[in-house]
This record gives C-alpha cells, structure tokens and sequence, in this order.
C-alpha cells in the first residue's frame, strides 16, 4: 500500500445495515406514520438505489433510507393493539397457548383471547382447582384488565399480550375443546412432550427446575430465591436458551452426524441441512426466545456458509441474524433478554481473539480455562451498562463462577437431551446421579457465591448514559482499524 493513500476500513454490509434498523425502528415508534407510507417509501428507494448503482454514494444513500423506511413500516405493523373491553364483565373464549405454571393459588399461562370479534393475546390467571391445560379452549366469564404500569407492563405489551384476566370460580370457566389444535401450539406441545420424558428421570425441587430451564427453556418451577441467587452470582444467562446451550445442542446434533459426509459428494451438505433442521426444531420447541432465535440464525447462516465453502464473519452473521429479527418483531430491541444475549455476543466477538492472544500458551488444558475466563470476562463488561440501567444491581464474581458454571452447564443440557431422546430405565440411576449432581453443584457454587456481600453492587445508570457508553465504545471499534494503520504509518517512517 502507497504510504500516502487514504486508510478507508471497509465494514462487513450487516454491521452496516443494522444501526439503519435500529434507527428506523426508534423513529417508527415516535412518528405516528402508516406502514402503507412508508413501506411503500422504503419501496421507492429501493428502486432508485437499483437505478443508480454506479453513482455509489448516492445509492448508498437511498438504500439506507429504504432499509430505514422498511424498519418504520414493520414498527407500525406489530404494535399491541390495545382495543379490549377493559375493566367490565364480558364473556368470551380462551385458547390456553403455553404450559400453565404454579404462581401462588392460580395457575398462569398466555392465552389466545376472542371477544367482540377481536384475537387478542392476554396473560390468563386461573384458579389451580381450575385444572387448566395447554391446548384447552374455554368459555371464560371474566374482566379484562390492561397490563399494569412499570417495566414488566411494558415488556409483556412489546412481547404481544394485550391484557390480563383472572378466573377463580367454576361456574365462571366452561371447557369446550380439551385438545384445540394449530401450528403455534404444535412447538408448545413439543416442549411439553419433552418435560414429561424428563419427569421420568426422577429429579425434584430446584434441581429438576435447572435442568428444565437450562435443556427445555422451562422456567416456571423456578423459585424466586434461586433466581435471585442466579442474578447476584451473574449466572441468570445460563437460565436462558441461548448460544451457550445451542452450541452444546450442537455439538450433540453433529455426533450423530458425524458419518453423513461419507454417503457421497453431497454428504456434507446434507448433514449441514439436517444439522439445521434439527436446531430449527430444537428453537420451535423450548419456546423460541429472542436469544434461542439468534443463536440458531447464526447457527444455519454458518451451515450455508460450510456448504458453499466460503469463509464467514461471526460478526457479520451476528449482526445479519439480529437485524433479520428486528424486522421480523422490532419489538425484541425494547426486550431485555434480546438486547443482552445481542450484546454478549457482541463484545465476546469483538474482545475474545485480540485478549486470548495475549494470554495463549502451549498447554490446551491451560488455553481452555484462559478462553473460559475471557468469555465471561468479555459478556460481562459488554452487560455491564445494559444490566446496571435495567437492574440497578451489578454482578462481581461473574467472572470467576463461569470456569464452573460452563463446565456444569455441558452435562446438564447434554444429558437432559440425551436422556429425553433415550430413556432407557435400567440407565436412569447413573444419569440422575450426573445430571442431577452437576445440577446440585450449580446451584450450591451459585448460592454460596451470592451470599458474599461483595458478591453484587447497587449501580443504576439512566437511560442517556448508557447509550452513550454503546455509542462512545462503537465509535471507538469503528476507528481501531485506522488507528492500528496510522501506528503502523509511523513506524514505518521511524
């Protein structure tokens, strides 16, 4: 490179178009617009982008408004209708679209709502001796109410759900279908399946409820004290499906792959498909979060890398999978679980190659635990603003429990999955003894470490600061490149 040319770094296109996303989704919320307009906007851009090709700045231009535009019509389409009865007697029928879980006296599940000529969902409380079932449709004699005020109102309205009710007496709850069928239900019951297999297993209290939440992305049977204990200890990611537990999923998926690529020419590529295929099914059924959803992008746009022989840019593909569902919900940018696991992500991509060269040594056992430490060590300064914005209580001993908590992590989810799909009985006592300890001594490191006094810190930043902490750390990313070369510029002129 002539020494006097202009360092122009180039930026992978979805590290690109994704801010354009963000943006459009901000503006879409603050605007009041039709998605008509806009999408029809986005629609005219496009084809001006097209026509322009060669005069490379000014297509840039228009396809970045068009992709902003785009995110502005999507925003308007998935807004909460919020146009229920409220606060009055009203009957009406219930479709029950998730397992209820046990929260005091009642039971509560989501559940699809028709009143008035209107499907609306809303988040059902029942009464226990109700007996409530998933896939159970219902005549309800209830009152709708909006969603409380407060973060948790917020989160369920961006999440779809347009109110709740609560139903406590019999005469007021009339079964009308047991086993009400449809798609959306269909991954719902897949999970259900699988808890029921693992109930075989035998294990109980908070033990059975880690494994279910870890392998199956069942939450309900866990008690709130040990959620806290994992929110002190900085280990509430593992409560979570997300790339942790698709990656070990994976590598399952993939052993039993392992001889696909000897079949013919096209083994590989069609072990790539059923790898995909699986971890898609895998997603559907432990009830598709935000998190789950990204990692098995990710996972399927890297199998279609591997089958085309192409290399691939984790960053790229990252950014690609969290703007795909941007456009698909823009709701999940205001959902704390998608914008941590993003961010997580982010600085583990961002910070793990450039720290574990510093630290490698000749020993892979001694690498293992450095790649170990570095990972939580990057996931949790990249949280760190994120959690003390929405929390107001930062984790210090993250770091140090994740050596641990991955290693446990690797045979709870592996062995639930593996005693799900082969529940051979006179094998249960050797499986319950792994799994179910390995369960035990999680949850014994986490409550131990969360204990400690100093473990967590009360630290609250305002909306405004932490943006600005993203924004100053993304600026500074953005000019690494140039800085790296004007450093290498000046050596060479020394």
């Amino acid at each position: 490179m002539p020494r006097n040319k202009i360092f122009r770094p180039t930026l992978p296109p979805f590290v690109k178009i994704l801010p354009l996303v963000v943006v459009g989704i901000v503006v879409g919320g603050a605007v009041d617009i039709r998605w008509r307009v806009a999408a029809i906007g986005a629609l005219i851009c496009a084809v001006v982008a097209v026509v322009v090709n060669k005069r490379r700045p000014l297509a840039d231009i228009y396809a970045g408004v068009a992709i902003v535009l785009a995110a502005m019509a999507t925003t308007t389409l998935r807004t909460t209708p919020t146009d229920l009865p409220y606060d009055q007697r009203t009957i009406c029928t219930a479709t029950i679209t998730s397992i209820p879980t046990l929260q005091g006296h009642r039971h509560r599940c989501e559940a699809r709502v028709e009143c008035e000529g209107k499907v609306r969902k809303v988040e059902l409380h029942a009464d226990t001796a109700l007996h409530a079932r998933l896939g159970e449709k219902v005549a309800l004699r209830t009152t709708l109410r909006k969603m409380p005020e407060g973060s948790y109102g917020r989160l369920m309205e961006r999440r779809g759900v347009s109110g709740r009710c609560y139903v406590d007496r019999a005469e007021d709850w009339a079964v009308i279908n047991e086993h009400s069928g449809g798609p959306s239900l269909a991954a719902v019951r897949a999970q259900e399946w699988m808890l029921r297999r693992f109930n075989r297993l035998g294990l109980t209290g908070d033990t059975e409820a880690v494994c279910k939440a870890m392998a199956f992305g069942h939450k309900g049977e866990m008690s709130q004290k040990l959620r806290i204990n994992y929110s002190r200890a900085g280990a509430s990611h593992l409560l979570a499906i997300s790339g942790l537990h698709v990656g070990i999923v994976a590598m399952l998926v993939w052993a039993f792959c392992v001889l696909m690529p000897l079949a013919g020419r096209r083994g590989h590529i069609w072990r790539n498909v059923v790898c995909s295929v699986v971890m898609i099914g895998y997603a559907l059924a432990t009830g598709a979060s935000p998190s789950v959803v990204r990692a098995t992008l990710m996972f399927c746009i890297a199998q279609v890398a591997l089958a085309e022989g192409g290399g691939r840019s984790t960053l790229n593909i990252l950014c690609g999978a969290l703007a795909v569902m941007l456009l698909a919900n823009p709701n999940n940018l205001y959902d704390v679980s998608f914008t941590l696991s993003a961010v997580a992500v982010g600085g583990i991509l961002i910070g793990y190659e450039p720290l574990m060269d510093r630290v490698q040594t000749k020993w892979r056992g001694v690498n293992w635990v450095w790649g170990v430490v570095i990972v939580g060590l990057c996931s949790t300064l990249a949280t760190l603003p994120l959690v003390a914005n929405t929390f107001g209580v930062v984790s210090l001993v993250g770091v140090v429990l994740n050596p641990v908590v991955i290693l446990t992590a690797n045979v709870i989810v592996l062995g639930s999955i593996v005693w799900v799909l082969l529940p051979w009985e006179p094998l249960s006592g050797i499986v319950r003894a792994i799994v179910g300890g390995a369960a035990e001594l999680q949850n014994r490191c986490v409550e131990v470490v969360s204990s400690w006094e100093w473990s967590a810190v009360e630290v609250s930043l305002p909306d405004w600061l932490t943006a600005v902490c993203y924004v100053a750390v993304a600026v500074l990313i953005a000019m690494l490149p140039a800085i790296k070369n004007e450093k290498r510029i000046w050596k060479e002129k020394r």
